[in-house]
């Protein structure tokens, strides 16, 4: 029971990290003080220092997969030669794609009970 309990605490540490590293990167993305490339490569490797002292740890949901992924997508968007705005760019529609597959999951619309083939 012990090892269950430690299993699923490094996993919830693992998944609140990597919906840190998300977060922080769109923050930061979205401001318009910061537009230099150097300031956004120092502040990726400093989130992702960070986020690399946490220990990894095996997700089965799509949502923590795709997030991963974008992990590994902005530490070589790095030391691509891109511009700022560009990669700024990318980063915010990638991490609005990630959001937007969550809310997929939690969204239901509700039907109406209508009956289209009433005569009136």
């Amino acid at each position: 029971m012990d090892e269950k309990k430690k299993e699923k605490y490094l996993q919830t540490k693992y998944k609140r990290e990597l919906e840190r590293y998300l977060n922080r990167l769109v923050n930061f993305a979205q401001q318009e003080s910061n537009s230099s490339k150097e300031a956004l490569e120092s502040f990726i490797e400093k989130i992702a220092s960070k986020f690399h002292e946490v220990e990894k740890v095996s997700l089965y949901n799509p949502y923590f997969e795709s997030i991963e992924s974008f992990v590994e997508k902005t530490g070589r968007l790095v030391g691509s030669d891109r511009e700022c705005d560009d990669i700024k760019a990318e980063i915010v529609h990638d991490a609005n794609q990630i959001r937007k597959q969550k809310r997929k999951k939690t969204y239901n619309r509700k039907e109406k009970n209508r009956d289209f083939d009433h005569e009136f």
